[in-house]
């Protein structure tokens, strides 16, 4: 093997071995949580119970990845930037490293006793729902791969491929199952995979713009606040009317139906900036 040959291997370089900047700043990007946790454990960081402290940053970030991979295909769409697409396997292989992270670090955190991981996997229904998120996961990391696609064929792979979204849904509903005080991150993240799923059913019927894309994130953000104030109501009783108003008030936070309000319309704006200013699809097809 030659050093060209090895030089195309790099995560930063593109198929004919040139540096990529944008592999290049997508991998940093993804290699700097696990830089993080890392220092957090080495420099004593953490609570006297470390393990237990990474399971949860590191399921933090697993989740958070998964969903900025399904957000790379609306963005290359409505930002009409096609090379954004160089690193979608890049984020979703991320996305997997910190999932099984999370899983190895839960291992650690009962002391390989693997009797009781079985009985908790088997007998907690939410370590049971993540347990088949991960496994979808693990079946899309090792096919993400071009000798995959030529082996099962373009339809099979994008058929297998499609399973990204139960993989996310199972992975959202483990997200929140496992929510003891603040659900305002599992809220966020259910948001946002609602806003990405109402973009794909926008752009299957017509061409997203800032006219159907806006109300959808307006659409979203109630349903946002909705899902956050169910959550309450059923473990703590609070009223939904009065989560919902303090999902739209900004005196004290910025709330996660406000976050995915603003994510919307800020999409919405650019794609009718980009309809109007930027290059034709035409041309963008051809690039």
């Amino acid at each position: 093997m030659t050093a060209s040959d090895l030089t195309a291997w790099l995560p930063w370089t593109d198929r004919a071995g040139r540096a990529s900047w944008i592999k290049l700043v997508t991998f940093l990007t993804m290699l700097a949580p696990a830089v993080w946790m890392l220092t957090e454990w080495r420099m004593g960081w953490l609570s006297p119970k470390p393990a237990t402290d990474l399971v949860r940053e590191s399921g933090d970030w697993a989740m958070r990845i998964l969903i900025l991979s399904l957000a790379v295909t609306p963005l290359r769409y409505v930002a009409r930037f096609n090379r954004v697409i160089l690193v979608r396997r890049m984020v979703g292989l991320a996305a997997l490293f910190y999932t099984l992270a999370h899983v190895a670090l839960w291992c650690v955190d009962l002391r390989f006793d693997w009797l009781k991981i079985v009985m908790e996997l088997v007998l907690r229904l939410f370590l049971t729902v993540g347990l088949a998120a991960t496994v979808i996961l693990v079946a899309l990391g090792v096919t993400s791969n071009d000798l995959s696609i030529r082996k099962l064929g373009a339809a099979r792979w994008n058929k297998l491929h499609g399973l990204v979204y139960a993989a996310t849904f199972l992975s959202l509903v483990h997200y929140f199952m496992e929510v003891r005080l603040d659900a305002s991150e599992a809220a966020l993240m259910c948001g946002y995979f609602i806003l990405l799923m109402s973009f794909r059913a926008v752009r299957r019927r017509t061409t997203p713009g800032f006219i159907n894309l806006a109300p959808a994130a307006l659409v979203c953000a109630v349903m946002t606040g909705l899902m956050e104030a169910l959550y309450y109501k059923l473990s703590t009783s609070v009223s939904v009317s009065r989560v919902l108003m303090a999902n739209f008030d900004v005196s004290y936070r910025v709330s996660p139906a406000l976050w995915v309000l603003g994510v919307g319309l800020a999409v919405a704006a650019l794609a009718h900036l980009r309809a109007r200013f930027g290059p034709k699809p035409a041309r963008l097809a051809r690039a």
